[in-house]
């Protein structure tokens, strides 16, 4: 088999070509600068919103903005941690939207600070150890520094693991991910169960920890179709991904509400009819018709599997539909006034990520990661990447995906 032509770090073989003969997030890099700003900006009027009123909804809205940005990233190393085990054309083809978010973990660990230190504000759990549904509950696990251990932890293997999957090669790359899908399947259980559930300690969702895994690589899918790296059969390839996605997300988000009607225990239909009222019901129902119905519908078309214009637009969508999803979930424990706070909080957080993983400090990082063993970054920068050829690319390039794609 051929080897595959050297690419630039970031550029990858669907970038070359796109339309305009830019690598994907090139305008993201190009404004980066603007992006930090704009996010400090949004940054600093939450924070001047916690001081002048109650601080429950900015730091609600600061936690929804951290919850969508960090999807974005987990589910990018989830992908190329499963494409690790895989092989094929996909991840050839999404590997140059996919490497900058899925370095771009790091550059969210100080924004990680506002949530580990204001643990007050969200969690009353944090305020009162007699809320936890028991006292080994609150003693042995939901406290304060159990909720900061296991994030910073987490998020420290979720950086090496991001690393890895862009700097090894071969088998060793295939064992590093098939050993970090594991841990990663536990440790998003864990923290979205912290971040999300224990604003309302007693209600537990088994099924909620995959829901989120599957809702991360579906926005990591999104944020790639938004970039436009595939276009032709491998646009395909992403549509076909995008389709099973929406659709795990949202059999996934009905099993859960399935599972509480049937059992109808108190705590669980508390929760989700505190989320029933017109005004959230609303929010969810314009998350399904984004989120879930628009892009499947959309899909069934041919012509919208093949065109990078309209998944970049379904992207959008989808996008849009996971933030009103994720207000769903936090919000009605504080009020109408986190949505505006949401809206801030993912401006912020996006922001001030997206400068530092799209601006010059991540485009090093990146060329770091890419390049080959033994070789600087001076030798990625122009161009010298050598990449391990894989031998199931060409084997898996006519299978499921593209069954889907070519209709």
């Amino acid at each position: 088999m051929s080897r595959p032509p050297a690419t630039r770090p970031g550029a990858g073989p669907g970038a070359a070509a796109r339309p305009d003969g830019a690598p994907p997030g090139a305008w993201l890099r190009a404004r980066a600068g603007r992006a930090l700003l704009l996010g400090l900006a949004a940054a600093a009027a939450l924070g001047l919103w916690a001081l002048v009123a109650p601080a429950g909804p900015p730091a609600a809205g600061w936690l929804v903005g951290l919850a969508f940005w960090a999807s974005v990233a987990l589910g990018a190393v989830a992908l190329l941690a499963v494409h690790a085990l895989t092989g094929g054309r996909w991840g050839e083809s999404l590997r140059p939207a996919l490497a900058p978010a899925a370095l771009g973990l790091p550059a969210l660990l100080p924004l990680l600070l506002p949530l580990l230190l204001g643990l007050t504000a969200l969690y009353p759990w944090a305020v009162d150890p007699g809320t936890a549904p028991a006292p080994d509950v609150a003693r042995l696990y939901l406290n304060p520094a159990g909720f900061r251990l296991r994030t910073l932890l987490a998020w420290g293997v979720w950086c090496l693991l991001g690393w890895l999957m862009l700097r090894l090669r071969g088998g060793a790359r295939a064992v590093a991910g098939a050993l970090g899908l594991v841990f990663h399947l536990g440790a998003v259980t864990l923290v979205a169960l912290d971040w999300l559930l224990s604003i309302d300690p007693h209600f537990q969702s088994t099924a909620f920890g995959v829901a989120a895994l599957v809702m991360q690589m579906m926005a990591a899918l999104a944020w790639a179709a938004l970039l436009r790296p595939a276009v032709g059969r491998e646009a395909g390839d992403l549509a076909a991904l995008l389709f099973a996605a929406v659709l795990g997300a949202l059999y996934l988000g009905f099993v859960q509400y399935l599972v509480a009607w049937y059992g109808d225990l108190p705590d669980k239909a508390r929760w989700f009819l505190r989320r029933e009222g017109a005004g959230w019901l609303a929010l969810q129902g314009a998350s399904f018709l984004l989120a879930a119905l628009l892009p499947l519908v959309a899909l069934l078309r041919p012509g919208t599997r093949r065109s990078p214009a309209a998944l970049a637009g379904l992207g959008a969508a989808i996008l849009a539909g996971f933030w009103a999803h994720l207000c769903w979930i936090v919000a009605p424990a504080f009020g109408a006034s986190v949505l505006p706070a949401a809206l801030l909080g993912v401006l912020a957080v996006g922001g001030i990520w997206l400068g530092l993983a799209y601006g010059p400090a991540g485009g090093w990082l990146l060329r770091r990661a890419e390049s080959a063993p033994g070789e600087g970054a001076e030798g990625a920068s122009d161009g010298r990447v050598a990449r391990a050829p894989d031998d199931r690319v060409e084997r898996l390039s006519g299978g499921r995906a593209e069954g889907l794609a070519d209709g």
